[in-house]
């Protein structure tokens, strides 16, 4: 499969994704969600000892691509919920660490890829939201779902309900990401975790994901499930599409 919507690396041992809509600040479309799908699936983990995802400085990702949601009908908008659920879940899943790397923007469906990534490093210019409620939507990639699981239900509650943006301080604060660094050092940063997962030794890093992913919450499905309908109800709602509705305003 041809990528154009991302790209993807090997150095040393190590799966290097990068999010590649730039001048659209990674927005996630449809498009972009299938080539992750792909290349995750294509990860052979007998010789790759981690899985990184980059965006860019200026934005991991400002979140779902908002002109296509407004094109989808309530059946189609639950359809592609379900398979970036799958997709985003897909990354979790894998038996090797996960780690997002993380700059400037990471709004909505980009935050909705770094919670399903076992850590999360960012710089000093990150910035956090989940603005979905200021288009009468919700998170529609598992947001409702790992955000509560990692954060705490009340801090979750919180920036679900109101939409706020948070910075690196506040996200470290609640857990979100568990190490920030200063942006002058972010390329250095990322050249040491390389070095370091490359020469850890693989059979220990997968025995410590199988033991991890054990003591994750059991039965989530269902709640994807949930949010994939509910997540579509809104979006499409008497007959029309809600991102529609308020894309002038707040898009």
């Amino acid at each position: 499969m041809q990528y154009t919507h991302i790209n993807v690396e090997s150095k040393k041992n190590i799966t290097c994704l990068h999010l590649n809509r730039h001048k659209k600040l990674n927005a996630i479309c449809f498009k972009m969600v299938e080539e992750i799908y792909h290349a995750v699936s294509a990860i052979d983990t007998t010789g790759i000892n981690a899985l990184f995802i980059f965006g860019r400085p200026k934005a991991f990702s400002a979140g779902g691509d908002l002109k296509e949601m407004q094109l989808l009908d309530q059946k189609e908008a639950e359809r592609r919920s379900n398979f970036i659920h799958k997709t985003f879940k897909l990354i979790q899943n894998l038996d090797i660490p996960t780690v997002a790397f993380i700059q400037g923007i990471c709004f909505g469906g980009g935050l909705e890829i770094a919670l399903h990534c076992d850590i999360k490093i960012c710089d000093n210019t990150a910035r956090f939201a989940f603005p979905e409620i200021k288009y009468g939507i919700i998170p529609g990639a598992g947001g409702t779902v790992q955000f509560p699981i990692q954060v705490g239900e009340s801090a979750a509650a919180y920036y679900l309900f109101t939409g706020d943006e948070f910075n690196y301080e506040t996200a470290k604060k609640i857990g979100l990401v568990q190490k920030v660094v200063n942006t002058t050092n972010f390329k250095q940063e990322i050249d040491n975790q390389i070095l370091f997962f490359s020469e850890a030794a693989a059979d220990s890093l997968k025995a410590i994901k199988q033991t991890i992913k054990l003591s994750r919450k059991n039965n989530l499905d269902s709640q994807y499930s949930k949010e994939a309908q509910l997540f579509s109800r809104l979006l499409f709602k008497n007959g029309k599409s809600r991102i529609g509705e308020n894309f002038l305003n707040k898009g």
